[in-house]
């Protein structure tokens, strides 16, 4: 017999449940949002999502269906009255949210002072180049069409803002560094 909640979310779960609560109803669809979306800063794996959908259904939060697609059989997946409620919940809460910032580039940087004054710098460029990148993906998606919610197109809005002051700060950075090192 399913249980009707799982309390509380973790983060794959809340990912799901409001993929599917926007009509995501197949695992490779949640995937494949995931990465045209949120990967920029909230991602799941591949190998999250099914064991994720399968504790979901077992929950009672979302349900499932066989859809055959010729030789194959995969599951679409539909948010329940709990689930719906559920993820209501989580997008409610008054509670301040998790802030959890995983950035290796910027580990990376914590750690540099054990490299030689060159080494130091690269970091820091490296570190610049994966913002530009960022920078110009989310400029070439913001610039490709509308978006299916406002609030997708304000989330790619704060991330190139967040992204362009960081590649901004790497380059002030990067002259500092170079202020710093001994001339030969």
């Amino acid at each position: 017999m399913a249980q009707t909640s799982i309390t509380p979310l973790n983060q794959t779960a809340r990912i799901v449940l409001g993929m599917i609560a926007e009509g995501h109803t197949t695992g490779y669809a949640i995937k494949a949002e995931i990465e045209r979306s949120t990967r920029l800063y909230w991602g799941a794996s591949i190998g999250g999502i099914y064991p994720e959908l399968r504790r979901l259904t077992d929950a009672g939060l979302i349900s499932a269906r066989d859809d055959p697609r010729g030789e194959s059989v995969r599951h679409c997946y539909e948010i329940t009255d709990a689930g719906r409620e559920a993820l209501r919940g989580w997008l409610t809460d008054p509670c301040v949210p998790a802030l959890d910032f995983r950035d290796e580039a910027l580990l990376q940087l914590r750690f540099a002072g054990v490299l030689a004054p060159d080494e130091q710098l690269e970091v820091v460029r490296r570190k610049r180049a994966l913002h530009e990148a960022r920078i110009a993906e989310l400029e070439a998606r913001l610039e490709a069409g509308p978006f299916d919610d406002p609030f997708h197109r304000m989330t790619a809005e704060f991330g190139l803002g967040w992204n362009r002051w960081a590649r901004d700060w790497c380059e002030q950075t990067e002259r500092r560094l170079r202020r710093r090192r001994p001339k030969p």
